[in-house]
């Protein structure tokens, strides 16, 4: 019985190797080269004659200025997710973290780009001492709320209290100051 399955795998791959085209190889180009045959050769502008104006070589314009990031209006939470959004809070204040934490999920899952819920989960995180996903809410609000420096100064705010809960006082004070640039403007 063994023989026939070699037999087979062998006949199945010599037949499948006829149908591939054998490969060619391109020779590569040569770089052109100077008349003496001493390397490749490089296009110079000429050389002017005396009494004759050397060519002007035009410089590209500069790059333009980006502008200020558009302001957008600040964050605002749908009456749905404002409504779970006050029942975590009062779960939080009576003891109830997981209970909050089902509540935000709930209000996660109806606006899942909205910064203020990932900032409002980022505090229950740090109520329940998980400072590095604490930090990580933060900035991911951070990143939904460009143009909106209230928010952001919130987001900041909240990344400043989890680096300092973690040690980490040198980054906390610079995110610290990030939030108060943001919450002035």
């Amino acid at each position: 019985m063994r023989p026939v399955r070699t037999f087979t795998l062998v006949l199945l791959l010599a037949s499948s190797g006829c149908s591939l085209a054998p490969f060619r190889t391109v020779p590569p180009t040569p770089a052109p080269t100077t008349p003496g045959g001493q390397g490749p050769s490089v296009s110079l502008p000429p050389i002017p004659a005396p009494g004759q104006t050397p060519p002007v070589i035009e410089v590209p314009p500069p790059a333009p200025v980006p502008k200020e990031r558009p302001r957008v209006a600040p964050a605002t939470l749908s009456p749905a997710s404002q409504a779970l959004v006050t029942q975590a809070q009062t779960q939080r204040k009576r003891g109830d973290l997981p209970g909050a934490t089902v509540s935000l999920e709930r209000a996660l899952r109806i606006e899942p780009s909205n910064p203020l819920l990932w900032i409002e989960m980022g505090r229950l995180r740090m109520d329940q001492r998980n400072y590095a996903q604490a930090d990580a809410m933060g900035r991911k609000a951070l990143s939904m709320s460009i143009g909106d420096s209230r928010t952001q100064a919130a987001a900041w705010l909240l990344v400043s209290d989890a680096l300092k809960a973690r040690g980490k006082n040198p980054e906390a004070e610079e995110a610290l100051e990030h939030s108060k640039a943001l919450a002035t403007h």
